[in-house]
């Protein structure tokens, strides 16, 4: 290949890479503007509840426990004893044996300015059993226990969702849950004191309650019990399950879906992870393990965009391919500034595409920014090179390259897979198309005698 095709090829290449600086601004626009929206959501959680994690309920018993402690000093060969009264406040938290959770969830949609965050609304309803031991099974020899109120405690991750309890039934009693977990092991929530139950022997209580609570994006519950079953139904026909166990059935369908979990002792170790945890300090292991939803959209619009830009070099790149193809095999001369405009023109469609998603649906935006894009390019060709047919003809292709970007933007799963066979593919054809040219004959000169040949 002659000199002057080599630079015109490299300086191409080099307008490519150059073209990389606003494609790279607009993907930052977008982390930029994807932060703003986040902001937004969280604005209007703060209003409505967060993401709610539920954990519990089990029974908390406050004791004060009182020993005597000897101790035994011998000097100058007589024994003395010297006994000192000691006493330390303690908190003993019995699991529930069973816990059924009943979720039945709503969500909306809620906007500030031009930024929307998905909420819920949900009835919760618990019912349960709990074995609780002579004495609280506080009869270790040697001490004496003087156990406090007992109370039911549930953790609530976000307690400004709670939009309503109702009373606790405990066996034949009835009480009201108060604010607050009443627990330092869990941060929030609520709880129910039992200032009447007593527990002379051991027996098994049935439980049960229900509240209304709100949240934002996700619902999860972090299960304490020997035995958790959870079955929850919403009207949002995109769930995504989460956490360390997935649901054993569950259905999607277009009016919403419906799953339910079944978590054994064996798989949660409730009981262990509450036992572990110290009488009066913060406990992270009660929200070590949680199953649950969240309410996202498949693929979000700020995903989508992100997604979106990553594919910028590849549109450039092909498309100044196409056009020193084009321009060597027609024999024509398309000036690097040219190229520079069709490649701007290509890297604002990302701009406007961000700009009209903000403001419209997703594929209304990118109908809007793709036609904008391969109009103003097609005009510009037909211009250029003067051939109206072969200007079309490229806008023609340039449409079918957005429509299968698309595709793929729209594919959750598939996106990268659909991305590597189009560039094989592309590649495949280019190759396939250019195998019988002279590349040395066809950039040697401008004239007739450089018209390409086909190699024998």
């Amino acid at each position: 290949m002659n000199r002057p095709a080599m630079q015109k090829a490299a300086l191409i290449a080099l307008l490519a890479i150059l073209l990389l600086i606003p494609v790279s601004m607009i993907k930052d626009l977008i982390g930029e503007r994807q932060a703003r929206r986040n902001d937004a959501v969280q604005a209007i959680a703060q209003g409505w509840g967060g993401r709610q994690m539920l954990s519990g309920p089990y029974l908390a018993i406050p004791y004060e426990r009182e020993w005597t402690e000897v101790v035994r000093e011998v000097k100058e060969g007589k024994t003395n004893e010297r006994r000192t009264e000691r006493k330390e406040a303690l908190v003993l938290r019995i699991p529930a044996d069973t816990v059924a959770w009943s979720v039945e969830a709503a969500t909306s949609v809620r906007s500030r300015g031009i930024y929307e965050a998905r909420l819920y609304s949900s009835r919760v309803t618990v019912r349960g059993t709990i074995t609780i031991p002579a004495l609280y099974g506080l009869t270790e020899g040697g001490s004496r226990y003087r156990p406090w109120v007992p109370r039911l405690v549930m953790g609530v991750a976000d307690p400004r969702g709670i939009r309503s309890v109702t009373g606790l039934g405990f066996g034949d009693m009835k009480a009201d849950f108060r604010p607050g977990s009443s627990d330092a092991a869990v941060a929030s929530g609520v709880h129910a004191a039992l200032p009447d139950y007593s527990a002379a022997e051991q027996h098994t209580v049935a439980f049960s309650y229900s509240f209304d609570l709100a949240g934002s994006e996700a619902l999860s519950i972090s299960p304490l019990a020997r035995s958790t079953t959870v079955q929850m139904q919403s009207d949002w026909r995109h769930p995504s399950f989460q956490g360390t166990f997935l649901p054993a059935r569950h259905a999607v369908r277009p009016d919403g879906f419906s799953a339910e979990w079944q978590v054994s002792q064996y798989a949660s170790q409730g009981a262990a992870r509450l036992a572990g945890c110290k009488s009066h300090e913060p406990c992270a292991a009660i929200n070590a393990q949680e199953l649950g939803v969240s309410f996202i959209e498949p693929v979000g619009v700020y995903q989508m965009l992100e997604r979106a830009s990553k594919y910028g070099f590849l549109f450039i790149g092909l498309v100044f391919a196409a056009f020193l193809l084009f321009e060597l095999l027609r024999q024509l001369a398309i000036h690097p500034l040219q190229y520079l405009m069709v490649g701007l023109a290509l890297a604002i469609f990302f701009l406007l595409l961000t700009a009209l998603s903000e403001h419209v649906s997703f594929g209304a935006a990118y109908a809007i920014a793709a036609l904008g894009c391969v109009g103003l390019i097609t005009t510009y060709l037909v211009r250029a090179i003067r051939d109206a047919c072969a200007g079309l003809a490229f806008g023609g292709a340039l449409a079918v390259l957005y429509a299968v970007l698309y595709v793929l933007l729209k594919a959750e799963d598939y996106s990268l897979l659909g991305g590597s066979t189009l560039l094989f593919l592309l590649l495949a054809v280019a190759m396939i198309a250019t195998r019988r040219v002279d590349w040395y004959r066809l950039s040697a000169g401008r004239g007739e005698e450089a018209r390409p040949t086909a190699v024998p």
